[in-house]
């Protein structure tokens, strides 16, 4: 079984349904190597959801010394997911530069300062007007921002889509994408696969649900050979979903390794 990177917990994380101790005890189970837990970093958060997105840092790593000792001989990873605002860039860097973290995962939560998770209105235009804008602030994100491993579920976009075929294609947006790629292979990061998107397309009754060949296929004839496996569990039951058959997937491109970090030093699995 492989490292999940991307995760959640009720403690730090408002929107996640499990506790550290039902983490660790899933990840036993399904004999995981190891599991990577990247709490929700939301800074300046544009909307009142009643729901604080950011969390106190040291407390978290107080905390998770008790985890690591419930976990035993399982690696539990320290991470975080912070989420993208352009002002935050500058913050986020210092911010993090203080603190020992395993793994800092940078994620886009907005499209024209909403989040699509809560308000559907951000699809009011067309969809290749809408994936295009996206792309292109991802890639922005990447050039920008500087201290991070992983950039998060590139495809957030289109899992609350309401179009007929919703999953977004390199097709649309290449030049946004080979820009995208650009920054994160110059910068030797990491492109996250992210599973819970294709889980939630398939959810949908789509038959179309793994990334779209081509953007796979471009981030590899670039040069882009860092990928990382990650569920974005904020339930135990969906930890490592579909790793299996992502991990054959990936490989039919031409990757061998999922990336996982500790001490913000890249290590690789075999897929």
């Amino acid at each position: 079984m492989f490292t999940d990177t991307h995760n959640h917990t009720s403690h730090f994380s408002s929107d996640a349904r499990m506790t550290a101790k039902e983490l660790i005890d899933a990840c036993r189970k399904l004999q995981m190597n190891g599991v990577a837990v990247t709490e929700h970093y939301e800074g300046d958060y544009p909307h009142d959801i009643g729901e604080v997105q950011i969390f106190d840092i040291p407390e978290y790593f107080e905390t998770f010394k008790s985890w690591r000792e419930y976990a035993g001989d399982l690696p539990v990873y320290c991470g975080i997911e912070l989420g993208y605002q352009k002002h935050l860039c500058g913050f986020y860097d210092e911010m993090i530069a203080k603190y020992p973290f395993d793994e800092v995962i940078l994620s886009n939560h907005l499209y024209a300062g909403k989040d699509p998770y809560f308000f559907r209105e951000c699809y009011e235009e067309d969809m290749l007007t809408v994936y295009r804008k996206y792309i292109e602030e991802m890639a922005e994100m990447a050039e920008k921002c500087n201290n991070y491993d992983i950039v998060g579920h590139y495809d957030y976009i289109n899992r609350y889509a309401p179009y007929e075929q919703p999953q977004i294609k390199y097709a649309q947006c290449p030049e946004e994408f080979d820009r995208f790629f650009s920054a994160i292979i110059s910068k030797d990061k990491c492109l996250e696969i992210n599973t819970r998107s294709v889980d939630k397309m398939r959810k949908k009754g789509l038959s179309d649900c793994l990334p779209d060949k081509e953007i796979l296929s471009r981030y590899y004839e670039m040069g882009g050979r860092n990928i990382s496996l990650g569920s974005d569990s904020h339930g135990s039951e969906t930890l490592c979903i579909h790793f299996k058959e992502l991990a054959e997937y990936l490989r039919s491109f031409g990757f061998t390794e999922n990336s996982y970090y500790v001490a913000r030093k890249r290590q690789a699995e075999k897929l």
